[in-house]
């Protein structure tokens, strides 16, 4: 069998694995030229492959190129794991808190069960295929269950919906179209508290205890300083501002934004609660074109902004809540969090 691997980022070695576990060969196309060196890596996209596996991520322009160009047929490593893993599968999605859902309920279940915490969070699901786990609980993005060919989860769970990825799907209609495929599940819910869920999939009752938080997820790095390196759509903006005044109640804050607002078509948008909006980084203009706020500082970069904080005697209350994807400024939300961090110590903020 001529297969393809078209691509090989995290989840394309994560297939690579895959087939050399099961004796399939393959080869790998990815844009990356200096790959080429390897025996396995070609930089021709032939029409006569019989499979071609991708990853979830591609845009659907290259998605329906690779179907033409397959034989029999274009796999995601998610499609892999929903016909061959034994576990009992759990597939949580939603606009916003899917992550940290998972991730609540992976430490509920895990109490007395073995358990996979798999898919959108971070660790590709064929890395945790058939090892002997009772449960995966898997985090499924839009594109992820946008691409998907049949659903075949135990239990599905749709936490919310809002406008998001617009970009890749081109409206909010096929955003929520894809979203809405994890209700086609054996099982399905739109509960969003984890110990709920929990007694919803076991059956039993549990004692609520403590649970660990993802990082950047409102998390305070101080007693005056909320890094929601997350956030990165409108929805999780009101969020964390509607926490957020709460949090701080009379007091001022500022409000940090940056990324690239293409991803909800521009969308515009009033911060009620931030004395003062910071507004950073590559696509600082056109964020402002988007934001309605009287006070707005427009910067460079995100230690221009920290800086006019810390000289001008401003409240120092902070809401870093960027409310878009990185874009051109930084590889992931993970890295801008870092960065946030890093330079609120360096700062002594």
């Amino acid at each position: 069998m001529k297969s393809l691997i078209y691509g090989y980022g995290v989840t394309g070695k994560s297939i690579e694995q895959y087939l050399i576990r099961k004796s399939i060969d393959y080869k790998i196309f990815d844009d990356n030229k200096d790959l080429y060196s390897s025996e396995h890596f070609t930089n021709k996209l032939e029409d006569d492959w019989e499979i071609i596996y991708c990853s979830p991520g591609i845009d659907q322009t290259t998605f329906k190129k690779l179907k033409n160009l397959a034989k029999k047929d274009v796999l995601t490593d998610i499609d892999i794991f929903f016909k061959e893993d034994n576990s009992i599968k759990i597939g949580i999605t939603g606009t916003n808190k899917k992550s940290t859902t998972c991730f609540h309920l992976y430490q509920i279940l895990s109490k007395e069960n073995s358990v996979n915490l798999v898919g959108n969070i971070g660790n590709p699901v064929l890395n945790s295929i058939n090892n002997g786990a009772e449960y995966s609980v898997i985090e499924l993005s839009s594109q992820q269950l946008d691409k998907i060919q049949e659903m075949a989860l135990d239990f599905g769970v749709l936490l919310n919906l809002a406008p998001d990825h617009l970009d890749y799907h081109g409206s909010f209609e096929a955003y929520k179209e894809a979203k809405e495929k994890v209700l086609q599940s054996n099982k399905t819910s739109i509960e969003n508290d984890p110990f709920d869920l929990y007694k919803w999939i076991t059956g039993k009752d549990i004692d609520r205890f403590e649970l660990k938080d993802l990082p950047f997820r409102l998390q305070f790095i101080s007693d005056s300083i909320i890094n929601d390196s997350k956030s990165t759509n409108m929805h999780s903006l009101k969020h964390a501002i509607d926490k957020t005044n709460t949090f701080f109640k009379d007091s001022e804050y500022s409000l940090i934004m940056c990324g690239d607002p293409k991803k909800e078509s521009f969308t515009h948008f009033k911060p009620i609660g931030p004395s003062k909006v910071f507004i950073f980084g590559a696509h600082r203009i056109e964020i402002d074109e988007c934001i309605d706020h009287p006070n707005i500082s427009i910067h460079d970069d995100m230690r221009s902004a920290l800086e006019e904080i810390s000289k001008n005697n401003q409240s120092k209350n902070i809401l870093f809540s960027p409310g878009y994807p990185s874009g051109d400024d930084f590889k992931n939300f993970e890295e801008r969090g870092e960065c946030f961090n890093n330079l609120i110590s360096e700062m002594n903020l």
